[in-house]
């Protein structure tokens, strides 16, 4: 018989069992095309993280500059940026440094005509697109920005302000924030700049750690940051990217060595001790750019950050669905071996050699697994826009990407003769004298290994079950935990930089005078927003070290409107002129020593002292010393993920970059359009920037949200296919039973009887699966829930629910089957007896 007419014969007898056997055909390929689509679905979302800026010529050379903190007395402090000055020492001293280049993301008013928008303007070196080679549509990347009052557009933004015309040589106007103006110098907070428009940007893809839609040379005018900062600010990074080229091979640790002596002559030079130099308070760290998004970008960066645990995680997942839906297949086939014995046992009789009936075997497998992948397309044709949607970024399919599609199919044939290369060794073992001399088919195939197999697929699921579980809880116990202070019903109003301290009081003033308007408070920070918060040491008398304290700038309304309870003394007020700060403490006049300020909780107890022993204390802040008026409940201002660090509140209302507005529930949308039109007539040339704290909340949550739910559908879909299988070999294992069954009803035996029995043969691998899954999802949760600060304890209820979830779904799916096999008359099962 030539190949082709034997490739045909396997292929008839191959689509042939499908039809006949629809059962068995159904939960195969039904197991197995949704296995494969969850797996397509994951790949694709990976493939989407590991793809950020790898689109970006020249990148793989480029590194990120980042910068962590060694401060007295808390942790490391890891950021995402750098100081401004430290790129051009690196490039003037070190060789392999090729090229460097800033980015400073700016918050701007921007005016076309009579149009106002608040936009965020990058802020770049001119030679920012020869270093980062961004898609230009129009303008050359060594001239786009060499005019100082240039500006580059991408092209969503300018059909924003021109429409179809063509934007350059177009005119901007733009107001900076006025956060590094002297407060009290209204022509600089005010201050509007015209920049011509030099060139149109592309579009950024989603896939980049980037946010950019306008570009303008840090040599403009309307660049906020002074020249001093950028020539002598070492130890502050006002939110600076600093990205350095290297030279082809150039080792990056060997430059970081190379930085270490030039922060020593730079950053306190005359500190005897290492640690209090330069290159042991400051840590550099070059990333590379391609790796930004999955390592560095949580310190940060521009965009929500990826990690590797999550691209590593899902791999996991995919791979474990994946091998689910193959056992669902081994399991089966060796299920229901029986029914093919007289089959085999024929074609050996007839000549049939064991590799063939292996390979036939392999080519059935292969079927299903080809035809499970037609279906997984198709599914994920159907669900992909649901999916994009869910994941909020564009995730594309596309056919013409042929590795990608080659990798697919490739991967559903390695599944296809995974699963059968078991059933078929299996199978092409029987003995045709055994199986022809017997009137039935004698049973073959490891029940021991079936049951294995039960217990494996199992074991994932239901450790997969817990984790889905624990990740929930921990969510939900960050999102429900007492902060310290009450997050809702709080507006909070940026771009008060541009008006001068009275002006900024004035304001808050005329919003009190609505009854919508319970309290307003100006500060320069707010919960999850410590942009603008300074790190200074503070020391009580008699201690041997000092530590490193929160400064935070408040008026003295700030802690009664976020509810932060007094543990003990007076609030700040301003019947008390020793309450208030002539300058930022200390960074000025002399006079301000002995004012008083707020701490918190854990700065009391930093410092030795119960709330009610710190009220009175004289410590010492940066350059001067400070009284305690009074003390603070600790607040979360740092967010959930991380303890309470040490606080100290004060007031100087000449650093107040916030205004924070506490409005009544009922006429929420009135209120806010006053709050618009206050604005309008203090800040006529500003465009309005708020935002619901309570939202920004909600923020911190989103991500691990999105992948909660990604994780326990998967988990949910990991059990479906399991108990598919479950349901398919409780179908073939009743079958083969029936006789054992008809015997014991004909003694006597109860329908619950029989029922009873088979659920708790079926209940054995998913009890025994429980205790492989249980020490190992504890392992494992307890190492996860240790990167936060504060989180929940592993509750045995988790691990009881994820069990019994897994034992209930596996007795719902036996249990019509067993009714009906029970039910039927023990006459049907021994009529040819």
């Amino acid at each position: 018989m030539s190949a082709r007419t034997l490739f045909l014969h396997y292929l008839v007898t191959a689509s042939r069992n499908l039809v006949k056997h629809k059962l068995y055909s159904f939960i195969n390929i039904a197991g197995l095309s949704v296995g494969l689509a969850c797996a397509i679905f994951i790949v694709l979302f990976l493939r989407d993280e590991l793809s950020y800026d790898r689109w970006i010529p020249d990148s793989s050379n480029l590194y990120r500059l980042e910068l962590t903190f060694h401060l007295t007395g808390r942790p490391p402090w890891p950021l995402a940026t750098a100081p401004f000055p430290v790129l051009r020492a690196m490039q003037e001293e070190i060789p392999e440094v090729k090229a460097t280049t800033h980015l400073l993301p700016e918050p701007m008013t921007v005016t076309v005509g009579n149009r106002q928008f608040f936009e965020t303007v990058a802020v770049v070196d001119p030679s920012f697109f020869q270093v980062i080679r961004l898609p230009l549509v129009e303008g050359d990347p060594a001239s786009v920005l060499a005019q100082p009052e240039s500006i580059v557009l991408s092209q969503s933004v300018a059909r924003k302000y021109f429409g179809d015309t063509d934007p350059l040589g177009k005119t901007v106007t733009v107001i900076g924030s006025g956060i590094l103006c002297d407060r009290n110098d209204a022509a600089c907070l005010t201050a509007a700049h015209p920049l011509t428009v030099t060139g149109v940007l592309r579009d950024l893809p989603a896939n980049t750690q980037l946010s950019v839609d306008l570009v303008m040379p840090n040599s403009s005018q309307a660049d906020g940051l002074p020249k001093g900062f950028r020539e002598r600010e070492w130890t502050s990074t006002n939110g600076v990217y600093n990205y350095v080229a290297l030279a082809p091979g150039a080792d990056p640790e060997a430059v970081l060595a190379k930085l270490k002596p030039i922060l020593d002559r730079n950053v306190n030079p005359k500190e005897k001790l290492p640690e209090n130099r330069g290159s042991g308070i400051e840590q550099f760290r070059l990333t590379p750019f391609l790796d930004v998004h999955l390592t560095s970008d949580n310190y940060g960066g521009m965009k929500p950050p990826g990690s590797w645990t999550t691209v590593h995680g899902f791999a996991i997942i995919a791979l474990l669905i994946m091998v689910v839906a193959c056992f669902n297949f081994m399991n089966l086939a060796t299920a229901r071996a029986t029914l093919r014995a007289r089959e085999i046992s024929l074609r050996k009789t007839v000549g049939a050699t064991r590799p063939q009936l292996i390979v036939q075997f392999l080519g059935e497998a292969l079927l299903m697994a080809l035809v499970s992948l037609v279906i997984a397309l198709a599914l994920v044709e159907v669900l992909l826009p649901l999916y994009d949607a869910f994941l909020n970024r564009p995730i594309s399919f596309n056919y013409a990407d042929w590795p990608f599609l080659l990798a697919i199919i490739v991967a559903a044939i390695v599944a296809g003769l995974f699963s059968g290369v078991y059933p078929a060794l299996v199978l092409s073992s029987f003995r045709p004298a055994a199986v022809l001399k017997a009137s039935t088919s004698t049973p073959t195939g490891s029940g021991l290994i079936r049951m294995a197999l039960v217990v494996w697929q199992f074991s994932v699921s239901i450790g997969l079950g817990i984790a889905a579980i624990v990740v929930f809880s921990q969510i939900r116990f960050a999102h429900n935990m007492d902060l310290g202070f009450d997050r809702d019903g709080i507006v909070i109003l940026r771009g008060i930089t541009t008006l001068t301290p009275s002006a900024s009081e004035s304001l808050a003033r005329a919003l009190r005078t609505n009854p919508e308007i319970a309290d307003a408070a100006l500060s320069n920070a707010v919960p999850f927003d410590l942009f603008n918060v300074s790190n200074v040491p503070v020391q009580a008398p008699g201690m041997s070290q000092s530590f490193t304290a929160h400064l935070v700038n408040i008026s003295p309304e700030f802690p009664s409107l976020y509810g932060m309870r007094l543990l003990a003394g007076r609030l700040l007020s301003t019947a008390h002129g020793e309450d208030v700060f002539s300058s930022y403490p200390f960074a000025g006049p002399v006079a301000d020593a002995g004012r008083n300020v707020l701490i918190n909780g854990e700065a009391a107890r930093r410092f030795g002292y119960t709330a009610e022993e710190a009220v009175g204390k004289t410590i010492d802040l940066g350059s001067g010393h400070v009284k305690i008026a009074g003390v603070l409940g600790d607040a979360m201002i740092d967010g959930v993920r991380e303890s309470v660090l040490p606080a100290v509140y004060a007031d100087y209302p000449g650093a107040n970059t916030l205004l924070s507005i506490r409005i009544h529930g009922g006429r929420v949308s009135d209120t806010l359009t006053y709050i618009d039109k206050a604005w309008a007539s203090f800040a006529p040339g500003s465009a309005i920037q708020r935002y619901f704290l309570s939202d920004t909340f909600d923020d911190l949550f989103k991500a691990d949200e999105k992948q909660g739910v990604m994780f326990a559908l998967f988990v949910g879909i990991a059990i479906l296919i399991a108990c598919l299988g479950l349901f398919g070999v409780a179908v073939f294992t009743a079958e083969r039973r029936t006789k054992e069954i008809g015997i014991r009803k004909v003694f006597g035996a109860r329908t619950q009887d029989v029922v009873r029995l088979l659920l708790w043969q079926f209940s054995i691998p998913v009890l025994i699966a429980n205790a492989i899954a249980w020490p190992i999802a504890y392992y494992y949760l307890r190492h996860w829930l240790e990167s936060y600060a504060y989180r929940i304890s592993l509750n045995p209820l988790y691990f009881l629910t994820a069990g019994g979830i897994a034992l209930g779904i596996a007795w719902i799916t036996i249990l019509g089957h067993a009714l009906r096999i029970a039910r039927a008359s023990p006459i049907l099962a021994l009529r040819y007896e």
